[in-house]
């Protein structure tokens, strides 16, 4: 401390020292504490967008699974709402005549979805696997037969709401 010149030696006493340590030590640990309120901010919001991506996967292949004769054009509806790009338009265009299949054939089916978990994202859409049973009443004879489904798909954002914009069966 012989070298440093008085005023300085002034500021640099013992208490001083402290006092600076503990500001330095206090500061670092709010910005810590700060990074650490962020990254769960931004992990609360990745499990609420997680949850809508599968919330609105569900209901989409629940209500594709799930169509009656007596309200086929209505069920056809649903998937469509639920629905969007160019899975939008090929079950658009090809919905009159599977409204017509259904209603002729009597069609009852209940879809339930048994599990689902994000397979991947990818900007602004995710792909899901869902894991889904439905039962089948037909003219043709089934009663109430258990079928099983497996399905990858993938889920848009479309204005602010997840919607199905393709449907692949997996083997």
């Amino acid at each position: 401390m012989k070298l440093l010149p008085d005023a300085l030696r002034r500021v640099l006493t013992r208490s001083n020292v402290l006092a600076f340590v503990l500001i330095a030590v206090a500061v670092t640990f709010t910005a810590l504490a700060g990074a650490q309120l962020r990254d769960h901010h931004d992990a609360e919001e990745a499990l609420a967008n997680d949850a809508a991506i599968l919330s609105a996967a569900n209901s989409g292949v629940t209500a594709m699974i799930s169509v009656r004769d007596n309200s086929a054009a209505d069920d056809v509806a649903k998937v469509l709402d639920q629905s969007t790009g160019a899975f939008k338009a090929d079950f658009e265009q090809r919905s009159e005549s599977f409204i017509s299949v259904v209603q002729e054939a009597k069609v009852v089916t209940q879809g339930e979805v048994v599990a689902s978990g994000i397979e991947s994202r990818d900007g602004d859409s995710a792909t899901v696997l869902v894991s889904a049973t439905s039962t089948v009443s037909n003219a043709a004879g089934a009663d109430n037969e258990t079928r099983s489904w497996r399905l990858r798909v993938t889920m848009t954002d479309d204005d602010g709401a997840y919607k199905m914009s393709n449907v692949e069966f997996v083997a």
